[in-house]
């Protein structure tokens, strides 16, 4: 969830819980990483092809990582997935489009 949204469900300002994470070693709420895997993850089933199973268990073991540890960096195989799925999708626009 937003540190906003769990914040206040905490009770406290967002300052205050930002200010008690770095205190734990939580350099910053890992939320967008989070959503980017959730969206990725979304983007793959969307496209679901043989093999792509190894790629979501791929990225549910790396979500669960980052639950675990959320100072982790998203791998660079993830990225490198990401960057294929968003150019996938941009080609596909651009041809529903008819865009040369």
């Amino acid at each position: 969830m937003p540190i906003s949204v769990a914040a206040k469900e905490l009770g406290v300002s967002t300052s205050t819980l930002k200010y008690r994470c770095r205190e734990l070693g939580i350099p910053y709420w890992p939320y967008l990483k989070m959503k980017s895997l959730a969206t990725l993850e979304s983007s793959v089933l969307g496209f679901a092809r043989a093999g792509s199973q190894h790629i979501i268990r791929h990225i549910r073991e790396e979500m669960e990582a980052i639950m675990d540890n959320p100072t982790l960096k998203i791998s660079d195989e993830t990225k490198d997935l990401r960057y294929r799925m968003y150019e996938l999708k941009k080609k596909m626009k651009r041809k529903a489009t008819g865009a040369v």
